[in-house]
């Protein structure tokens, strides 16, 4: 009953937290989509894919991993953790940075220098920063002080919002602003969380047995898995501009960002249930798995079914129109990304189920097997123009569900589905 009125707690922060994080994702965004022609939203999007792809390392590598030991460690030594997962954690985090440059060969003969050198230098920094800040927050989650991570991504939106004005103010050329914005909101809310975290400072007992070797040797698999639909989204961002056009991809992305509350709803609730299916992993519960994914999938079926009516279509009583009028041009565009967005979002906890019972090597196989699928949508860009990257991801999230789902059952079942040789 403790743990249950915990949890009823923790959940409005776990959504606040998530929010937060991805409203300055979505401020910045706006200003992309809002401030930059047709075709420069097509070169953002390519550089915002890259970014989400670049961030693949140092979050599977190291940091994933970790969050899954810290979890097998007494509440109040898991925060001092950061500290050492942290340093563990910046060599590839550095490395990460580096596929701005990836998305600056690709968007090339698209733009010019003035719009593809200011992206490329603001994405770098923002890859770097961006996977340390979301490590500090899930960890905070991991150490039931969810209301702490809150306040540090409630911080991050601040400071995106005042960034974005400044930079406006001061005319900044607008290749600028998104990408550094979200570079100085990084920095600013992870600096934040390092100093109001008093238990950072701290030495955790046993935090020696989290070691650089043991992490790689389970997060290797995890960059595969994670890779695989990170790779094919920024290959489906480049046959959409090829077979259809930059802006065609552009006003994907506008959709896309009016789709995103139905991915910052599911990750705030992930971030607070994944603890609870990480154990229940661990142990074989299957009456806390049952329950806590019961919550979670009628949680993103109401929420998602409820967006679907305000925002899917462009109508009096729907906000979005005016925010981000660019996403309704094409008429269903919206609606569709919205339903795709809700079957990808119906995958999120599963993976932490899997990550609980050790089981990466599957999670990368199911990722490599299903990732084609949204290449596959992607390859009817000219014929289904700015919709070929929705249908792809609705098809590729779909098939994922069931096949996650019947790999899943039987660890309940039976013990010997775990894969310890990706064990530290």
């Amino acid at each position: 009953m403790n743990k249950s009125r915990g949890l009823r707690k923790r959940l409005p922060a776990g959504v606040v937290d998530a929010s937060f994080a991805s409203l300055a994702t979505f401020a910045v965004g706006l200003a992309a989509i809002n401030l930059l022609p047709d075709a420069e939203r097509g070169v953002y999007e390519l550089f915002f894919t890259a970014f989400l792809l670049g961030t693949v390392l140092p979050r599977n590598l190291i940091f994933t991993p970790a969050e899954v030991d810290a979890v097998g460690f007494p509440v109040e030594s898991r925060l001092p953790l950061i500290r050492r997962t942290l340093t563990l954690g910046m060599g590839p985090a550095v490395g990460s940075a580096a596929s701005a440059l990836l998305a600056a060969a690709v968007a090339a003969p698209l733009s010019t220098s003035d719009v593809i050198v200011p992206f490329t230098v603001t994405a770098t920094v923002a890859g770097f920063l961006s996977p340390l800040q979301d490590h500090v927050r899930k960890m905070l989650h991991i150490g039931i002080r969810s209301w702490l991570a809150a306040a540090i991504s409630i911080a991050q939106f601040v400071v995106a919002i005042t960034a974005i004005l400044v930079m406006m103010g001061l005319d900044v050329p607008v290749p600028w602003i998104p990408f550094g914005a979200l570079s100085i909101a990084n920095l600013v809310s992870l600096t934040f969380g390092w100093v109001v975290t008093r238990e950072v400072h701290q030495h955790a007992p046993g935090e020696e047995t989290i070691r650089f070797k043991g992490l790689i040797k389970r997060g290797r698999w995890l960059v595969v898995h994670a890779a695989g639909p990170s790779v094919a989204g920024f290959l489906a961002a480049t046959i959409i501009t090829r077979l259809a056009s930059p802006e065609a991809l552009g006003f994907a992305g506008a959709a896309r960002v009016v789709a995103q509350p139905i991915t910052v709803f599911a990750s705030g609730l992930t971030a607070v249930l994944a603890p609870r299916i990480v154990e229940a992993a661990m142990k074989r519960d299957r009456a806390l798995a049952r329950h806590t994914n019961t919550v979670y999938l009628v949680a993103i079926a109401v929420a998602g079914v409820a967006y679907l009516a305000v925002a899917g279509w462009s109508w009096m009583l729907n906000p979005m129109t005016w925010i981000v009028p660019s996403a309704y041009e094409i008429s269903g565009l919206v609606a569709l990304t919205i339903v795709a967005n809700i079957a990808t979002a119906g995958i999120f906890l599963q993976v932490n189920d899997l990550l609980g019972a050790k089981r990466e090597t599957t999670l990368a196989k199911v990722s490599w097997a299903v990732s084609p699928v949204l290449l596959i949508g992607a390859a009817t860009a000219g014929v289904t123009d700015a919709f070929a990257r929705a249908i792809g991801r609705l098809g590729e999230a779909t098939i994922r569900f069931f096949v996650q789902l019947r790999v899943i059952k039987p660890q309940y079942e039976d013990p010997r589905n775990q894969e310890p040789s990706t064990s530290p």
